[in-house]
């Protein structure tokens, strides 16, 4: 059975050891899981590990390859201190428990750029071999890592299911699955449900992102949820369906108010979410 869960960016654009009292929130509300990105690496894991536990949650770890965390770059030391974040966030996995980093690993955000083909095999060929050795040190962690497509307008390297199903298969280990965001999705696919369900009869979803396609509330947008529903339960998707939505100068937050608090926007979204799953 699926478990609904959150990014705590709905609430805060930074996680910090001050904001643990999120993860009771997000359990009051009615979540089963909570997600903490990672803009930093620096808190609590034992405090994270304790409230997850006393609250009866699931956690997943959101890497944030925000500008200059890019492990395809012709830059040995960018490549260098990019593995070493992902490095942390891995330990951050293993101390608070979490069996799941998720997001674009390979580069990510602050990265798109036009490139020869010479130059866009190097490219791929080392987020391919640097997302190998990444893949090694999450086995020993316990975590498996889940790729996820993003749209153009942050990344060049992977934008499509079709690019990550071939990342997946390049890197070629067990630990390596995909993330599907229906917010990347609804920008990049010619059509959501047969780019989900490619994933699916690959057998390589690993985590869910929920998100409408103006980043507001599951169920307020126009992302075609009575599509995408039935295939995850056709293919029986057992994994977490995660609301990510942004609060005001978080990674993706809009420009625009939409009128309800964040906690309005979580419950709403919640809701929304029990209805579509039955």
């Amino acid at each position: 059975m699926n478990r609904f869960g959150i990014n705590i960016w709905n609430w805060v654009p930074v996680f910090t050891d001050e904001h643990l009292n999120l993860i009771d929130r997000a359990a009051a509300i009615g979540f089963g899981a909570v997600e903490i990105g990672m803009n930093q690496v620096d808190f609590d894991y034992d405090a994270v590990r304790e409230r997850i536990a006393a609250n009866n949650l699931e956690l997943t770890l959101c890497a944030a390859m925000t500008k200059g965390r890019d492990i395809s770059n012709f830059d040995t030391e960018v490549r260098k201190q990019t593995k070493k974040y992902l490095s942390a966030c891995l330990r951050a996995a293993e101390g608070t428990g979490a069996r799941l980093l998720v997001g674009p690993l390979y580069a990510g955000g602050g990265k798109a750029h036009y490139l020869s083909a010479d130059d866009r095999k190097r490219e791929w060929e080392l987020a391919v071999s640097g997302l190998r050795e990444i893949a090694a040190i999450a086995g020993d962690c316990g975590v498996v890592l889940g790729i996820e497509p993003i749209n153009r307008y942050r990344t060049s390297v992977v934008n499509t299911v079709e690019q990550a199903l071939r990342l997946v298969a390049d890197i070629d280990q067990p630990n390596v699955k995909i993330l599907f965001d229906t917010y990347q999705a609804n920008i990049e696919e010619a059509d959501l449900g047969i780019a989900l369900e490619r994933v699916l009869k690959a057998g390589q979803l690993v985590h869910f992102h929920a998100c409408e396609n103006h980043r507001g509330a599951p169920g307020m947008g126009h992302i075609p949820w009575q599509q995408l529903v039935p295939l995850l339960k056709k293919y029986n998707y057992d994994g977490h369906v995660t609301i990510e939505a942004f609060v005001e100068g978080a990674l993706d937050a809009g420009w625009y108010d939409f009128g309800y608090t964040r906690d309005e926007m979580a419950a709403i979204g919640l809701r929304n979410l029990r209805k579509m799953f039955g």
